[in-house]
């Protein structure tokens, strides 16, 4: 039994490399954020208009490598994505759940099918989905305030010279 518990002590110490993102936020207070191997990173190269997202796989000095075998270097990566939590499919929803039961409604009751204010509330929730599904995520761009850098904390081998 002790040679297992010695065998799951060794083998549970190893050093993890991080991706460090340091910003100033909006109102300038310094805040930070770490990417791990095998989560979901969201990234806007230079020259590109639309986010990509890939699966961290592995992190060398200044090179991150994918899941598809892809890999970029620290220095091309204009801006990065962080998901927030996911609110807005709740203004979709309320938005055409409304327009939904304000129709069946109208017809159940012989009324005019479609109500003008049903349409415009229904408008509003969806109008209110768009508004929050783009302030949810954090964007930050990339620029001389900001620091990103990979971090490696392998403490077992500090001291050892290569």
């Amino acid at each position: 039994i002790l040679i297992i518990i010695t065998f799951l002590n060794y083998s549970l110490l190893f050093s993890q490399k991080t991706l460090d993102l340091h910003y100033n936020s909006l109102f300038g207070k310094q805040k930070s954020f770490q990417f791990f191997n095998n989560s979901e990173f969201s990234y806007k190269l230079k020259g590109q208009l639309f986010y990509t997202t890939h699966k961290l796989v592995n992190m060398q000095d200044s090179i991150l490598v994918f899941d598809n075998d892809s890999s970029i270097k620290l220095r091309e990566i204009k801006a990065i994505k962080i998901k927030g939590v996911k609110i807005s499919p709740y203004f979709f929803g309320a938005g055409i759940l409304f327009f939904l039961l304000d129709t069946g409604h109208n017809i159940a009751f012989g009324n005019q099918i479609i109500n003008e204010k049903a349409v415009l509330i229904g408008s509003i929730f969806v109008a209110a989905g768009v508004i929050v599904n783009y302030l949810q995520n954090k964007h930050i761009r990339i620029h001389k305030n900001s620091v990103l850098r990979i971090i490696d904390a392998d403490y077992l081998n500090l001291n050892i010279k290569n």
